[in-house]
Formats: C-alpha cells, structure tokens, sequence
C-alpha cells in the first residue's frame, strides 16, 4: 500500500510542476511573483488540508519549530523554482529537483542508521551523468546552472527535514497537522516578506491564483502522501521511488503537451529512471 502512495505522490508531483510553470509564465519570474506563489498557495493548501483533517488541528513546540525552518526552505524553493521555469522545460526542471530530493534524503538516511547496500554507489554515478547529459551548453543555461543548484539543494532539504520530523513521533504532530503548521507559518512569512519588500504588491491575476490554488492542492496531497509513507518506509528508499516517477511522468506529460524535447533531455530522464531502479533494489 506505501509503495502505492509514494506512486500516485509522483504523479501528483509531476503534475503539480505543470501548474507552477503555468504561474511562471502568467506572472513573472521575480522575487515578488514568487512570494504571492508562496502566499496564495499556502492559503489554498491550508484549507485543504484542513477540511481532509476534519478541521482540527494539534500543535506541539518541536512540530512549530521544525515547520518554521520547513516553511523558509520551502518559501525560498518557490523563488528558485519560479526563476528556474524561465530558463527550462519541465523535463529539465525536474531532473534537478527530483534528484536534489533524492539524494540529499538518501544520504542523511544513512546517517540515520537506515541499510546501506554498496550497489547504490552505481545510483550516484548515474545521477551524476545524468545531471551533465541534461544540462544545456548554451548561455542561458549557464545563467540558470544557480537556479537549479538551488532547487536540488533546496528541494532535497524538504526530504531532510520531513525525514527529521517523521522520526521524533513523541515529539511530533500528526503528518496533516505538521503541514498545516508550516502552511500557516509561510503565509505569515509570505505576508511579512511582500509587507516589507518595494513592490508591496498583493494581486495576482484569476489565471494566476488558478495556477497556484491547483498547484497548492496537489502539493499538499502529495507531500501528506509522502510524510504518512515515512513513517513505515525508510528515506533511502521512498525519494529514490518517488524521484524516478516524477522525471519519467514529467517527460511523459512534456510529450503530452507537445513541448519539443532534445534528445540528451530524453537520456537525462532514462537515465535517472535507471539510477531510481538502482537506488531501490
């Protein structure tokens, strides 16, 4: 059944980027169009997730805590994710992101005492070649190489500290309750951040808020997904599933939408899907 969770979490994923490259386009890529991503999406996430917890809601200090240092990562991810979009498709997009959220869980999983099998040192190597096959020779590739350092890092800490808060069960809330905590601690960063910052600018337009309010629903889905299967499956096993289901739905939904591939893009994606079959053998 959790692997069947971490599955549909992929797919949810790899759709959810379709709508954040939606907002890119319709808004911008700045720092202020980023933050209203991080504002209306949290609203809308946190109503969800709300009414699929029975509108009910339990806090502890550890959970606060940790959804504070969750909540800046994940306001930050949405300034690189939005920036990113302007420079790649989503096949590219997700090889950085995807494999950030693999990898970076995978290793402090290990420190965390989870097993170690030496054949997943082959799964590093292929993610590494699969990194250098996607990435574009071109100028614009070289202003965006920031971009998607960021988002690996940054999207590999989600994992980390979603990983760190799973494993403290006596101190932690309930998975939904942890990510209404951190929804209602990045509205309030979203809110401070634009408050202070020179634009000051609210408004989205309706298009806009559509693209964050559906990709907020689907993020929420599946990152409660993913928190509810941490708490039987081990870190080093669950990203690497979810990171190869990602890159290979979203090159299939890159088809579907006609977006003309490269061929390295195409090899990045298999092999990655190769170096996820790796990881969880």
């Amino acid at each position: 059944m959790y692997y069947l969770i971490i599955s549909l979490s992929a797919l949810i994923f790899a759709i959810q980027f379709m709508f954040n490259d939606g907002y890119q386009k319709e808004s911008g890529n700045g720092w202020n169009s980023s933050l209203k991503l991080s504002l209306y999406s949290s609203l809308v996430g946190l109503v969800a997730l709300l009414a699929i917890n029975g509108f009910k809601l339990r806090i502890s200090l550890f959970s606060v805590v940790v959804a504070l240092v969750y909540s800046a990562v994940c306001v930050m991810l949405n300034f690189f994710t939005v920036r990113a979009f302007k420079y790649a498709n989503l096949s590219v997009y997700s090889v950085f992101s995807m494999i950030g959220g693999m990898m970076l869980p995978f290793i402090y999983g290990l420190f965390c005492g989870e097993e170690f099998k030496a054949i997943r040192i082959l799964c590093c190597i292929l993610i590494t070649v699969s990194i250098a096959i996607s990435v574009d020779k071109g100028n614009d590739s070289k202003k965006a190489f920031k971009y998607y350092i960021a988002v690996f890092v940054l999207n590999g800490m989600v994992g980390v500290i979603s990983k760190f808060h799973q494993s403290y069960p006596e101190y932690c809330v309930d998975s939904a309750d942890f990510l209404i905590i951190s929804k209602i601690v990045t509205a309030l960063i979203s809110v401070i951040l634009i408050t202070v910052s020179k634009e000051k600018n609210f408004a989205v337009s309706v298009k806009a808020l559509g693209y964050s309010a559906g990709g907020a629903v689907l993020n929420s889905v599946a990152n409660l997904m993913l928190l509810i299967a941490l708490l039987k499956l081990p870190a080093s096993v669950q990203y690497p599933i979810v990171t190869g289901g990602v890159i290979v739905f979203s090159t299939v939904i890159d088809v579907i939408r006609k977006n003309k591939l490269k061929n390295r893009e195409i090899i990045a994606a298999v092999v990655a899907f190769a170096a996820t079959a790796v990881m969880a053998v």
